[in-house]
């Protein structure tokens, strides 16, 4: 307990003084140091979980026996084609009370997360994009399921349906300047870009599509900043290879002295300022482990570290509106030790969920739910785990954002 303490203040004096803010702050502006000593009780005492909430310690691998385990709520075997290629896989996103997924060997498909039922499904070409939630409908992106007749280059087709399934249109998407585009390989990601405009990337090449025409023209592959508003500011925040670097009004306000491995989202608790959530994957004393630290989004020293997990990358993550986080982390070098960690957004280690141990070569995808955790793994499976909300006696209540923050 002594030696998890010790852990949990060098990760926290590491984020506060990971920070280097541009210009002085009001003291107005600086939120309070959050308390320590309920993350300190739960991670260095995480084998004190209720019993019933842990599978077997057979199964336990012995990295995680210290933390609390939890069985899944319900898991669902998507009907996938096995004799298909796994190119692509994409999703959950979140569209009412569905979550859509995307993978080569299944299409697109929504399912009712509380029921465990298959709500729609559409077909798709051998690669498929993420899929995404927006006004107009849900946006599914893929090849081609039949010859499209175009006089420029051919990238693929979109389809627009509601959420319940009905389709709203459906076109080829085409450009005459998109060949560096098409030729690009890597993951994919998939963002609205105004109206009636998605912005589609694929490795370091991005095209601008028009969701009406499908007509595609060369656009900036950078992703949208980090959205996070508190009073009377709002700071666009990115992540570089150096640093994480926040801008107000097009300004640099405030950058870190570091670089982190993941920018995962904002964090609202109540009575505080907002804070930004981040990750570092790295080897400290030997062990290879993700350290989560929340850094003051007004540029303030103040912040909260969450206690490690072991770790060598991160296969994906999602966090909500008020800064709950769930992460897939791949433990080892083996691809066969992947699980998910859970933290409440005051960095309580809720619970780690072990995915099934085989070969694994694709993301895994990361939903949060208001009532669950949704993880889409192995191209045909999608498992529903326990919501993430700390127990109300811990410190730091979320508080829902006055403008949420924008992945």
């Amino acid at each position: 307990m002594i030696a998890a303490a010790t852990r949990l203040v060098t990760a926290m004096v590491f984020a506060a003084g990971a920070l280097a803010a541009c210009k002085s702050r009001d003291a107005r502006d600086a939120a309070p140091a959050p308390a320590a000593a309920g993350r300190d009780a739960a991670a260095g005492d995480a084998a004190a979980a209720p019993a019933d909430a842990a599978p077997d310690a057979a199964t336990v691998w012995p990295q995680l026996a210290r933390f609390p385990h939890v069985d899944p709520v319900r898991v669902i075997a998507l009907p996938a084609r096995a004799d298909v290629p796994r190119f692509d896989v994409g999703g959950p996103t979140l569209a009412g009370d569905v979550a859509i997924v995307s993978s080569s060997q299944l299409g697109f498909a929504a399912v009712d997360w509380r029921r465990g039922a298959l709500v729609w499904t559409r077909p798709a070409g051998l690669h498929v994009a993420p899929p995404i939630d927006s006004p107009e409908g849900v946006i599914l992106i893929s090849d081609c399921t039949s010859p499209a007749a175009v006089r420029d280059s051919l990238l693929g087709c979109i389809r627009v349906v509601s959420r319940a399934g009905i389709d709203q249109s459906y076109a080829a998407i085409h450009g005459a300047r998109v060949a560096a585009f098409a030729g690009s390989p890597g993951p994919q990601q998939v963002w609205l870009d105004g109206d009636r405009t998605v912005r589609w990337r694929r490795g370091d090449q991005a095209v601008a599509v028009d969701l009406i025409t499908g007509v595609a023209t060369p656009a900036p592959a950078a992703a949208p900043p980090l959205r996070v508003a508190y009073r009377t500011h709002r700071w666009d925040i990115e992540r570089t290879e150096q640093h994480i670097i926040a801008r107000e009004r097009g300004k640099p306000a405030w950058q870190t002295r570091s670089a982190y491995t993941e920018l995962l989202g904002a964090v609202y608790l109540a009575d505080q300022a907002p804070m930004v959530r981040v990750a570092s994957i790295g080897v400290l004393g030997g062990i290879a482990e993700m350290n989560l630290l929340d850094i003051d989004a007004t540029g303030s020293l103040h912040g909260q570290a969450a206690f490690p997990v072991p770790a060598i990358s991160a296969l994906g993550h999602a966090v909500d509106g008020v800064g709950n986080t769930a992460v897939a982390i791949r433990m080892d070098s083996s691809l066969r030790h992947d699980f998910i960690v859970g933290y409440a957004a005051n960095a309580l280690l809720m619970y780690v969920y072990p995915l099934p141990e085989v070969p694994r070569a694709d993301p895994v995808g990361v939903a949060i739910a208001p009532d669950a955790v949704l993880v889409f793994h192995d191209g045909d499976t999608f498992t529903v785990l326990p919501e993430l909300s700390s127990p109300p006696t811990a410190p730091g209540a979320p508080k829902r954002p006055s403008q949420n923050p924008t992945p």
